[in-house]
């Protein structure tokens, strides 16, 4: 596996340097932790799994529990090539927003449904950057002390600015719209 290789089996492994889990602990870690900027799904997860033993890079654990729970855990090789993809550049991710591509064919007319879909969206970032915050809280609390804490926080605090600038971004989307119709614009609580 070169550094320049699909991400996912590095994901993979960067999760699994933190301690061994099965394919279902994998899916479930990128939910709570990676997956407000990353995400898996089980169809990626499991062939890369399969990929990265044969390769060496993980090893299974013998199974536990009543149904045989496959555990993975990284070997030396595993970190080693984690290692040489994180000294890598990263690459440049193609950026897909239906709302963007749907607000860019955009004609003159009736707005209500982008006023709604907008509506929505600020809807969803102010619920992320709760969430974000009581993550920020229980960080703090709880990993105070773990080495890893200035970058979970640095990658926490990507989806912070992040959540702020597209709340902006609506804010100032919903008043052109609404003007384009002669509507007085409405009062945003949102932050």
């Amino acid at each position: 596996m070169s550094p320049r290789s699909p991400s996912t089996p590095y994901a993979i492994l960067g999760l699994l340097s933190f301690a061994p889990m099965s394919g279902y602990d994998i899916r479930r870690e990128v939910a709570t932790s990676i997956g407000y900027y990353w995400s898996e799904s089980f169809g990626q997860i499991y062939p890369a799994l399969r990929d990265l033993a044969a390769q060496g890079f993980i090893k299974r654990r013998a199974g536990t529990g009543p149904r045989e729970r496959q555990v993975y855990e990284i070997t030396a090789q595993g970190r080693k090539a984690l290692r040489e993809w994180r000294a890598d550049p990263p690459r440049p991710g193609p950026q897909r927003n239906e709302l963007l591509l749907k607000l860019f064919f955009g004609a003159p007319g009736r707005v209500d449904n982008e006023v709604a879909w907008l509506e929505q969206r600020r809807s969803e970032e102010s619920s992320r950057l709760r969430a974000f915050q009581g993550i920020r809280r229980q960080l703090l609390e709880e990993q105070r002390d773990h080495p890893s804490l200035p970058f979970w926080l640095a990658t926490l605090s990507y989806g912070e600015h992040h959540s702020r600038a597209v709340l902006r971004w609506t804010r100032e989307t919903l008043a052109t719209l609404r003007g384009l119709h002669g509507e007085a614009p409405k009062k945003d609580t949102a932050r």
